[in-house]
């Protein structure tokens, strides 16, 4: 059953990839939402890869993930019948997310001011690459070039080494759940005055907050974060983060104080049943070893480390991902398995919670497993979402029984290429 939480609200999307998750989340929380698409589809459906590597709409692997749970409409937004449509279409929803290029919804009569003389309800969303002001609120956009602008991408990467990009675009993602966040926001005052507002999302913007850890590094370190590849820490404290094992790799986090003593102290003395290390790590106080924090690293530190840490990666390399972390999790040691897409899938934790859900896709000819909702709610659950639609798929039924369009009319707009 749909999520009642927005039920009888109504969202329209006008996003492209840079704004596809805010319809999404919208649309797992029950709101209807309106996906207005060119005739021959948004450029979300020309995102690779697709599904048994057929290259068309429907099995267009992003599409099918984020328009999810959405009603499709087409409307040609060159066409002075189509932009009718849209505003029309306005006046009936209570929330617009959109991300064309900025200005242009204005010069086409569908932006916040032209929109809002009929429906002062409307909350209305823009997605930008770097804003609505400044200097570069006319830059074009990729996903690589947001990534870096936010800072993110100068931490990524191995030391020495040109920084690295996140191997799936990621800023369309943060700036539209951003906008998601921001829209249940403005709601709340609408709820009381009963007058919508203008929302700018920068993703730019977006991409710094993911950097909050590099933001307190100069006041309590009194230094920066810097590209570190599998290792962790500042340049006087380094230590290995990554190290592989059987079947894949685990993520350790070798450090002492009052937090991690214990686990160090933990993992060396399994290592030490199993004939690893040496009698130095069993003796050493790891309680009392924090550099990097209250003292620096000398040089026998270093070499006391780099002998751990090869000590540790010969133990892992002799057992499996599985059969590292059921030790790690009796034994109260700070390390976790590397997750593949695989993984996953199969994930116990996971299935207990009934997290995997299966979608049909007639438009495909077979079932799809799909992440589950986000959050459980005891009184408003999450419900199930539905397949993403055909481009256009709604058309009729949204002009017909939302504008109140004759079946003749509808069929006149689509002769004339207005959706």
């Amino acid at each position: 059953m749909p999520s009642e939480l927005l039920k009888g609200f109504r969202l329209l999307d006008l996003t492209d990839e840079k704004g596809a998750l805010c319809g999404k989340m919208f649309a797992d929380l029950g709101a209807e939402v309106i996906k207005v698409e060119p005739p021959g589809g948004c450029s979300t459906r020309r995102i690779p890869p697709y599904l048994e590597d057929k290259a068309d709409a429907e099995h267009c692997l992003y599409s099918i993930a984020y328009h999810s749970g959405k009603k499709s409409v087409t409307a040609n937004l060159a066409n002075a019948d189509g932009r009718a449509l849209v505003a029309d279409l306005a006046t009936q929803s209570d929330f617009l997310v959109e991300s064309h290029p900025l200005g242009y919804l204005d010069s086409i009569g569908l932006g916040y001011d032209a929109l809002t003389k009929k429906n002062p309800r409307l909350i209305y969303a823009s997605i930008t690459p770097f804003g609505d002001t400044g200097p570069g609120k006319d830059y074009n956009w990729a996903d690589i070039i947001t990534w870096a602008a936010g800072g993110v991408m100068y931490l990524m990467g191995e030391e020495g080494k040109p920084p690295l990009q996140m191997s799936l675009p990621q800023a369309g993602l943060h700036a539209g759940g951003e906008a998601s966040v921001a829209m249940m926001l403005a709601h709340y005052p609408r709820q009381i005055d009963g007058l919508g507002q203008r929302i700018v999302v920068n993703m730019q913007a977006c991409i710094v907050w993911t950097l909050m850890n590099e933001q307190a590094m100069p006041f309590l370190h009194g230094s920066h974060l810097s590209r570190t590849g599998i290792f962790v820490g500042s340049a006087d404290a380094r230590r290995k983060m990554v190290y592989e094992c059987k079947d894949g790799h685990i993520s350790i986090l070798i450090a002492g104080g009052v937090t991690f003593g214990n686990s160090t102290k933990a993992l060396i003395e399994w290592m030490h049943e199993n004939g690893f290390g040496s009698e130095w790590m069993r003796t050493k106080d790891w309680i009392s070893w924090v550099p990097g924090v209250f003292m620096k690293m000398t040089e026998q530190d270093y070499k006391e480390i780099e002998d751990l840490e090869a000590t540790i990666q010969r133990f892992l390399l002799t057992m499996t991902k599985h059969e590292i972390y059921a030790q790690g999790l009796k034994r109260r040691i700070f390390l976790a398995p590397v997750a593949t897409a695989a993984d996953i899938a199969a994930d116990e934790q996971l299935k207990a919670r009934d997290f995997w859900m299966s979608v049909p896709h007639d438009t495909i000819g077979r079932t799809l497993t799909f992440p589950g909702p986000f959050a459980k709610m005891s009184a408003t659950p999450i419900g199930s979402t539905t397949r993403a639609p055909r481009v256009g798929e709604h058309s009729d039924e949204i002009y017909r029984g939302l504008l109140g369009l004759a079946s003749e009319r509808i069929a006149k707009l689509r002769a004339a290429g207005s959706i």
